[in-house]
């Protein structure tokens, strides 16, 4: 009696092709094989001193903080290294953070500036092949640059790489703490020049990148004054500069950038017009203080009324007549024609600029924003 099934179970189909036991283990093999490698491709790579790693903060607690960089474990980051100069935390749970990798006696760690102390004058030459910013206090200023203390190992900076606007007051520098780049390392280690400016480049250049993407007109936003000329001020506003023309720094009327704004000074801007960003030289950003700024106009000039005698100050002489400030952001006009009871040629046969006069209202535009004065219908002027 025969079975319906075949009792030999390594027998086939006569159609399909026959496989050993042989083939079957190195199928599986291979296959194996082809796995490990994908899992260990896939493995994440260890970290090494000096490397740049951004990662974001999972933990903050005690001394250190902890932030995942997609390694296979976490690396910690001084809690210290994460406070402004007042002792606050400029960082928060789940922020972005970039910093280089430091090794020390308990291991890897993250610093937003290397330690040489800590880390040993070994480090040098890794800092200065991998851009890894070191510590440094600024010393007394010698010929051409500042003595650089990085943790017992004198450096030397110039002026010019200290920031990245002019060191007009050197003095200013000494004493503070910073991060700097080694541009130069002899190979005894002991002539190093170093870059404060390098780095603030940087950061600059990746703060750019940011606001070009982001930046529309309308914006209102916070910068710095970076450089006053006569024509205005120009402003960093993140990475980039903008201009804020002498017209549209003040309601008031502004012969010189410098008597209302100095270098440093943080303002809130506008942003009035962009012009080919990300354009190099051609870039053209127009900002206003002005826009932001309430205008005194309108209410200061509508508490006058004609036949008024209001005190000013002499602002302009110009062929047709004198321009006076009689508040703040508010002018008139007295017409040649107002400024004294016999025929005058020019202005300065009778004021100067800034002299203090007293005038009489004659008539008020506020729609047009324009106030007519006189000098000689005032109480006060005595004829000539």
């Amino acid at each position: 009696m025969t079975s319906d099934h075949n009792e030999n179970p390594t027998s086939n189909d006569e159609n399909s092709p026959a496989i050993t036991p042989e083939e079957d283990f190195d199928s599986d093999s291979t296959e194996f094989a082809d796995m490990l490698a994908a899992s260990e491709r896939a493995e994440p790579a260890d970290a090494k001193p000096g490397d740049k790693l951004t990662g974001k903060i999972i933990q903050i607690d005690g001394p250190d903080a902890f932030v995942d960089c997609g390694l296979r474990n976490e690396l910690p980051i001084a809690v210290q290294e994460l406070k402004n100069a007042e002792g606050e935390l400029k960082y928060q749970i789940g922020d972005e953070i970039t910093a280089h990798v430091q090794k020390t006696k308990d291991g890897l760690k993250l610093t937003l500036a290397l330690s040489l102390r800590d880390a040993g004058h070994d480090a040098l030459a890794a800092a200065f092949e991998a851009g890894t910013p070191v510590k440094g206090k600024v010393g007394s200023t010698n010929k051409g640059g500042f003595s650089i203390d990085l943790d017992g190992t004198r450096a030397f900076c110039p002026f010019s790489q200290i920031d990245v606007r002019r060191a007009d007051n050197p003095e200013e520098f000494v004493g503070q703490t910073h991060k700097f780049k080694i541009l130069e390392l002899s190979e005894d280690g002991r002539n190093i020049v170093v870059s404060r400016r390098a780095l603030m480049q940087a950061d600059r250049e990746s703060q750019a990148i940011a606001t070009r993407q982001s930046l529309k007109v309308g914006d209102n936003l916070e910068g710095v004054v970076t450089r006053l000329v006569p024509f205005g001020a120009f402003v960093d506003i993140g990475g980039i500069e903008g201009l804020v023309h002498i017209s549209q720094i003040s309601h008031q009327r502004v012969g010189d950038p410098s008597d209302i704004l100095k270098e440093g000074q943080t303002v809130k801007v506008k942003v009035l017009e962009i012009q080919n960003l990300g354009m190099g030289r051609s870039e053209r950003i127009s900002l206003s203080i002005k826009a932001l700024a309430a205008d005194p106009w309108p209410e200061a000039a509508g508490s006058m009324v004609p036949g008024q005698d209001v005190p000013g100050r002499v602002t302009r002489l110009v062929d047709f007549g004198v321009f006076v400030e009689l508040l703040p952001g508010v002018e008139g006009l007295i017409h040649i024609s107002e400024l004294a009871n016999r025929r005058v040629i020019h202005p300065r046969e009778v004021l100067n600029e800034d002299e203090e006069i007293t005038v009489r209202v004659l008539d008020l535009d506020l729609d047009r924003r324009r106030i007519s004065l006189s000098r000689k219908q005032a109480s006060d002027y005595e004829g000539e």
